[in-house]
């Protein structure tokens, strides 16, 4: 069961969800959904990477979502960027001190890394700011798939080659050292003039990493020494990593299979929602309970 403590921020996100209105659930969704992470999934990917936050993490993930809903407040969400830029950076310090260094280590640095860089593109969303002139619907979703399929999904990784560490896991851990940069640096060539294909082979390199990470949860959720209700979460979780990771490769292949449907509102709802309250949430609360 949800230990009382764990309800708040969801209480909290399902007051917002509320108070936001029919128009900003429309438009905005992708919004909420970066607002979920910063309030439940980001304390608890920290707790799965070893470093707990303090009790005022809280305070500064409800101001975070604050800034969204009060125009010209967007100073709100700084507390939640700093603190994750400090974590990031300390944590890529150790790994200049003269000590053996794992993977693990790295991925946990890459982890905080998209945290940050996700907290980065949100203040400059709430900014007004437009990066290469990408338009703010696009910073705003910048700022969504660095909290998940940046540092949520990178965090489970960390996961899985500690619960069962093997040359295939591994592997994952080393591409999700460069999945995240790969497809951030097609999509900025697109908006740069490059052809479109560099920003199809790199979102369809992605895929195949998802791909493999729901192959290795599968096979870590038919584990018999865990309880039942972990390996359900698992095989839950990633199965609607899987839908998500079709309509991912759809969206990548648009301009050879155009579909009126592949669109990106359909993609905020969609896309958006599977991989964050289906696949972030289920599979985080199935590693928190499997001991």
């Amino acid at each position: 069961m949800i230990q009382s403590k764990n309800i708040s921020p969801i209480a909290f996100w399902l007051v917002a969800v509320v108070f936001a209105g029919d128009e900003f659930r429309q438009n905005q969704w992708e919004c909420l959904l970066v607002m979920f992470a910063a309030l439940e999934l980001v304390p608890r990917s920290l707790r799965l990477l070893g470093r707990p936050q303090p009790d005022w993490y809280a305070f500064a993930a409800a101001l975070f979502c604050c800034a969204y809903f009060f125009e010209g407040f967007w100073f709100l969400a700084l507390p939640y960027l700093v603190w994750a830029v400090w974590m990031t950076l300390r944590e890529a310090t150790e790994l200049l001190l003269p000590k053996n260094r794992q993977l693990l280590d790295f991925v946990r640095v890459f982890a905080l890394g998209y945290w940050a860089t996700g907290a980065a593109f949100a203040v400059m969303y709430l900014i007004g700011i437009q990066p290469l002139g990408f338009d703010l619907v696009i910073v705003s979703l910048t700022a969504a798939h660095f909290h998940l399929a940046g540092f949520v999904l990178t965090t489970l990784v960390f996961a899985q080659i500690r619960a069962m560490p093997s040359r295939w896991t591994k592997s994952l851990g080393w591409a999700s050292l460069i999945g995240m940069p790969l497809v951030a640096a097609g999509i900025t060539g697109s908006q740069l003039g490059f052809p479109a294909v560099l920003e199809q082979v790199s979102a369809l390199g992605f895929v195949i990493f998802a791909f493999a990470f729901i192959v290795q949860q599968l096979r870590l959720a038919k584990q018999p020494k865990y309880a039942q209700t972990p390996r359900w979460l698992w095989r839950v979780g990633v199965g609607c990593l899987l839908i998500g990771v079709v309509l991912a490769a759809m969206y990548a292949l648009r301009f050879q299979y155009p579909d009126p449907w592949v669109n990106i509102p359909n993609m905020k709802i969609w896309h958006g929602t599977l991989n964050t309250l289906g696949f972030a949430w289920l599979s985080l609360l199935g590693y928190e309970r499997m001991k």
